[in-house]
């Protein structure tokens, strides 16, 4: 018996597994992450637990010199998805 479950994403995901940071603004401290993904529409975060990950953030991704805005989505309470918002 096959479980397919049908594809959601509006394109194609690629793996990234780059270090990145979840800014929380002046409220608090930076998260560390790793960026397990990407697509046009959005992002795929693995974060440790515990972790208090916002509803909306800044995602800094150091090495590629890059920031986006973005609003979570899902969670597992590892991974993380968020899409972008800008």
């Amino acid at each position: 018996m096959s479980h397919w479950i049908p594809e959601r994403r509006s394109s194609q995901r690629y793996p990234a597994f780059l270090e990145g940071w979840i800014a929380i603004g002046t409220a608090g401290e930076p998260i560390e992450c790793t960026v397990w993904d990407l697509s046009e529409a959005g992002v795929r975060l693995v974060v440790p637990p515990p972790a208090d990950v916002p509803l909306e953030f800044e995602l800094q991704i150091p090495s590629e010199d890059a920031k986006a805005n973005v609003r979570l989505i899902w969670t597992t309470g590892i991974h993380y998805g968020a899409k972008f918002m800008d």
